[in-house]
Formats: C-alpha cells, sequence, structure tokens
C-alpha cells in the first residue's frame, strides 16, 4: 500500500470525510496566506497492565485530526 493510498483510507475512507470538501475548504482557509502549516496526525496507542502475570486493565485509543 503506498504512503497516499494510506493516508487516503485513514483520513476520507474511514471517516467519511469528503475529500473534494476538504480540499475545497483548505483552499478557502489558506487563500491570502502567505505562510502556514497544515498537517495530518493519526496516533494509535495500547496500554496493557499486568499485576503477577494477571492482566489488570487494558486499552487502545485512537485519535485523529486534521
Amino acid at each position: 500500500m503506498s504512503d497516499l493510498s494510506l493516508s487516503d483510507t485513514l483520513f476520507f475512507t474511514r471517516t467519511g470525510l469528503d475529500p473534494e470538501l476538504a480540499a475545497r475548504t483548505v483552499r478557502s482557509a489558506l487563500e491570502g496566506c502567505e505562510d502556514g502549516e497544515l498537517f495530518l496526525e493519526y496516533d494509535a496507542s495500547e496500554f496493557l497492565s499486568r499485576d503477577d502475570g494477571v492482566l489488570k486493565s487494558a486499552s487502545f485509543d485512537v485519535h485523529a485530526g486534521f
């Protein structure tokens, strides 16, 4: 899977965000700007807690942003 294909899956396919609407929104927001920063973020984390070899708690979190 290419990097662009992966990012399309993470930020458009899974979320239902329309790529054309996102492009229009970004184009409008950046109109007249000289400098700026734009990024997409996807973070997944997993936490397991054990005590004497016994699993006490577990969690899995995903955060995504544009």
